[in-house]
């Protein structure tokens, strides 16, 4: 779509939308009067749904830049069980599902990692617990850990002011915690209550609780906060590791072979050639994933006001998350034709192939079983100390503080089996076959490796030998990420009075932050027979894997959990090899980060914003491991690099309720971690080689944002907005002959290297339409759809966008009652470049939420919620939606609960 046809579309679609608005009522709904004062004055506590709507769209109002906001009493009204939940109800703003919550955010049609979070305008160190959708190495934030109960309001800042801290393309999101002197003394609230995933068969309690004092002077406040939740995932699915074409299975295949009933000598040259180009599911998997995910989290604030004019916060956040996790997969090999009997392919795939097992007395394997234990726990602790001093004429702000961030993998206890049975598999968009010779629940079936493959020598790190063959291993520390951060700021506001200028803002950030990844690996071996009918095994429920769209015997299948697992490679193990720092998945990054900005806001009658720029100083320290040949030494990289980002934020207000908002800026987005300090690996001989890339610049995006914003009434407003995002230094991987100095023998020579580099271009252009208004007799309509367009250098387009997403909450409150149904859907969008580069896509999502909630008296109120009403899948596909990748599903979620109010 190019630009004047899009720019015609939505601006059309701008006009329409007020014009059809026109037919709803302006009056207010009998829930208004929902809201409350806090009773002194010094704050308002939103108890109602159009109550938290009219503060969100306050805000949005008066900002100066293009702004989407959600407000305390909306986030907790919510079946969220964290902030990206919320947060997805903004228009520009998708979040990723696979493991049922959402985790991580991409706005405005770019990925996560070029997004940002702060809270309370400070960073905040980010760690993972090593699931599949994590992004360890970038500096995304886990939504999955930031509880809704903690904020008082999260801001999104579409388009950026210059006193806005840098390091995003799409959008940087701001969480603003609660503070005791903006409440009233003696404020408690407490929530408690059930949840129950219906896949999982399993329920679990979900709590908190929050007390604010202020003295009668209001000179000294305390506020302190605990929630804590526990959810109960089992999700079984399906995967496809990577695809073959039908070339590798007439490669070497018997005489005897058919191909859709024909032996495979009897096939056509145009039957061979379309047999030879459809593509086969290798390693046909059957997935099951348990998790408790169980955080537990802290937030405190101490305010001080020694004078009228100055209020000190202290404030802390501490959070505890233990995702200990099991996971079988059980999957087929991916033969090539020696072992085939039979294959059937239509419309470019092989929907079906039979291939014969391993004859009695010989070695070999034909599938596998993984079975894995992982104990993961998340640590993050954020202490900052800020200052608000307001001396005549000038208001000075600012904070210093501390953030540190741990999680992933440690220990890993992995141990697998192997079977030689002969099995049929296939896939063919959502329905899969996997059909072994014996039922899969056959544990007598599933060999280990020794059994299956014999021995072989090993000789350890140390030297030790051994004769046997690798049954799994504990590595510690595995893919364990170390994220903190120094940091310290101030800003000064002066006002002025030069023409059209009335502030002048001015300040400086200074930042000293270190990354570190490391995994400890670990190999145990065995040389003794057994199989798993000879352990603790389980059978996995088959109801875990109703719609699906599995056919054969390959599920349920027999399985292991945790005690099982630690049991066998204690009893069977009798060779380990502890190999020390994996170097390979090692990086250390230090960054010093010197900002400086200078703003200056204008207002003339009707036209007000701001215009500035942030010089922006970083100086990075990359540490990683490199070899050339036998010799691996550690080496270290230093680089600095300086940019300059002008911004400006243009606002009219065209009449009493219509405001119009433009803005142009420049910001930049740093490089994934590992991608500036991966494992660099030189051969001298073929100068080639591969790894990260220390000398990467940031992304860069000139950022273009309009909108138009009509407040027609009370809680009600409609928006349309506009965005464009020129990138440029796009980070991809690519071969390229680069001349480099080799860090082992010191010699410069021209590589053909494989690694990470600049130069990618890419555009994002779209729009959103959003609105919220009052209807009749309390019910009301929030709703905002957006539309994103990339053009990249790439067929794929850029990870996580979405063309079109929509999201819905028509909601009711009358009296005591109040009723909220929510639906989002977002269209299929790149995810990733999986194994073998296979292309891979998220077909489109939808969720439906729904809640309803009864206020009892002025303290109590009781609320029903159910998440997930539709049970979609999660469905993944290479290139082709006939060829999936992954299919899941997470269950249905409901809960009830108690909120108190005193």
């Amino acid at each position: 779509m190019n630009v004047r046809r899009f720019l015609l579309i939505a601006t059309t679609a701008m006009v329409a939308m007020p014009i059809a608005a026109q037919a709803q009522t302006a009056a207010e709904g009998p829930g208004e009067t929902a809201s409350s004062s806090s009773g002194d004055g010094s704050g308002i506590v939103v108890t109602g749904i159009r109550a938290s709507l009219r503060n969100a769209i306050e805000i949005k109002r008066n900002a100066n830049s293009i702004v989407d906001v959600i407000s305390a009493e909306d986030v907790g009204k919510f079946p969220d069980s964290n902030v990206a939940e919320s947060l997805s109800r903004l228009p520009g703003i998708t979040v990723d599902r696979q493991f049922g919550e959402g985790e991580q955010l991409s706005i405005a049609g770019v990925e996560p990692a070029l997004n940002r979070l702060t809270i309370d305008g400070h960073s905040v160190a980010s760690a993972d617990w090593g699931g599949n959708p994590s992004d360890r190495s970038s500096r995304s934030f886990n939504y999955s850990l930031l509880s809704p109960a903690i904020i008082s309001q999260a801001v999104v800042y579409k388009t950026p002011e210059a006193r806005l801290q840098e390091g995003a393309i799409g959008a940087t999101v701001d969480v603003v915690t609660r503070k005791p002197l903006d409440l009233a003394a003696n404020t408690i609230r407490f929530n408690g209550g059930y949840e129950y995933n219906d896949r999982a068969k399993r329920g679990s309690f979900r709590g908190g609780g929050l007390y604010s004092w202020k003295n009668d002077d209001e000179t000294i406040g305390i506020l302190a906060a605990v929630n804590y939740d526990k959810e109960q995932l089992s999700r079984a699915g399906v995967a496809v590791y990577w695809y073959r074409t039908g070339q590798a299975l007439l490669d070497n295949a018997p005489a005897t072979a058919t191909v859709n009933g024909k032996p495979i000598s009897a096939l056509s040259a145009t039957e061979r050639a379309d047999f030879s180009d459809a593509r086969f599911a290798s390693f046909l998997a059957r997935e099951f994933f348990k998790q408790d995910r169980e955080r537990l989290g802290f937030n405190g604030a101490i305010q001080l006001k020694p004078a009228d004019n100055l209020v000190l916060t202290a404030t802390g956040l501490v959070i505890r998350g233990n995702y200990d996790n099991v996971s079988n997969s059980m999957y087929t090999y991916g033969y090539e034709g020696s072992r085939l009997i039979s294959a059937k392919y239509g419309n470019g795939l092989v929907t079906e192939a039979t291939f014969s097992g391993i004859p009695a007395g010989q070695t070999g394997a034909t599938g596998q079983l993984d079975t894995l234990y992982r104990r993961t726990r998340i640590k993050n602790d954020t202490y900052s100390l800020a200052y608000d001093w307001k001396p005549e004429g000038w208001a000075i702000t600012g904070n210093v503080g501390y953030t540190r961030a741990s999680g992933g993998k440690d220990p890993e206890y992995l141990l697998d089996f192997r079977t030689q049975q002969g099995f049929t598999s296939g896939a063919n968009g959502r329905n899969t076959i996997v059909n072994w010779d014996r039922p899969a629940t056959d544990p007598t079936k599933w060999l280990s490796n020794y059994t299956a493959l014999g021995g072989e020598n090993v000789t350890a790190t140390d030297g030790r030998k051994f004769f046997g063959r690798q049954i799994g291993g504990i590595p510690t520390q595995s893919g364990f990420t170390v994220d903190k951060e120094w940091y310290g700021e101030a800003n000064f506001v002066r006002d002025i009075n030069v023409g059209p200028f009335n502030k002048l803002l001015f300040g400086g950030r200074y930042s000293s932050h270190q990354n570190s990844n490391t995994t400890y690996s670990n190999a145990i071996f065995t040389n003794q027979n057994y199989t798993l009918a000879d352990l603790d095994y389980n059978v996995l429920n088959s109801g875990l894997y109703n719609g699906l769209g599995t056919s054969g015997n390959g599920a349920p299948y027999v399985g292991m959990d945790k005690d099982g697992i630690i049991a066998t490679l204690k009893k069977y193990g009798n060779f380990t090899d502890d190999r020390g720092l994996s170097k390979g998945d090692y990086w250390l990054v230090n960054e010093r980060i010197k900002a400086a900005y200078i703003q200056a806001n204008f207002e003339s009658g009707k036209l007000r914003g701001n215009i500035g720029g942030r010089f922006v100083s970083t100086s990075v320290e990359s540490n990683f491991y490199a070899q050339s040949g036998s010799t691996v030494n550690l080496v270290q990289y230093n680089k600095t690099d300086n940019r300059f980002l002008p911004a400006l934020n243009v606002i009219y207000n065209a009449g009493q309720s219509v405001v119009l908002r433009g803005a142009v800026a420049k910001v930049m987005a740093r490089p994934r971690y590992s991608d500036l300090a991966g494992y660099l690996s030189l051969d001298d001989s073929t100068l080639s080689g591969g790894g990260g890339n220390p000398d990467l610049k940031p992304y860069l995006a000139t950022n273009f944002g309009l909108s138009a914003e009509w407040y027609f009434a009370p809680s009600s407003f409609l928006s349309g907005e506009v965005f464009y995002r020129d990138i440029s230094n796009y980070v991809g991987n690519e071969t390229l002959d680069t001349t480099l100095t080799n860090p082992i023998t010191g010699q410069t020579r021209t590589y053909a290297i494989s690694r990470p580099v600049n130069g990618g271009k890419a555009t994002v252009t779209g729009f959103s339409l959003s609105g919220n208004t009052n209807l009749i007799w309390g019910f009301g309509i929030q709703a905002a759809y957006t539309f994103a367009d990339a053009d990249t250098q790439a067929s794929t387009g850029l990870p996580f966008l979405s063309r079109n997403t929509i999201q819905i909450s028509p909601y009711y409150e009358n009296g005591p009652f109040q009723a909220r149904v929510s639906y989002n859907r977002r269209s299929k969008y790149f995810y990733r470049f999986g194994r073998q580069q296979s292309q891979d896509y998220t077909d489109a999502y939808r969720q439906l939420d729904a809640q309803i909630s009864y206020t009892i008296n002025d303290h109590v109120q009781v609320t029903a919620t159910a998440s997930n009403l539709l049970d979609e899948t999660y469905y993944q596909y290479s290139s082709d939606p006939k060829a999936p990748t992954s299919v899941y599903k997470n269950g249905r979620v409901f809960s009830a609960s108690v909120t108190g109010r005193f």
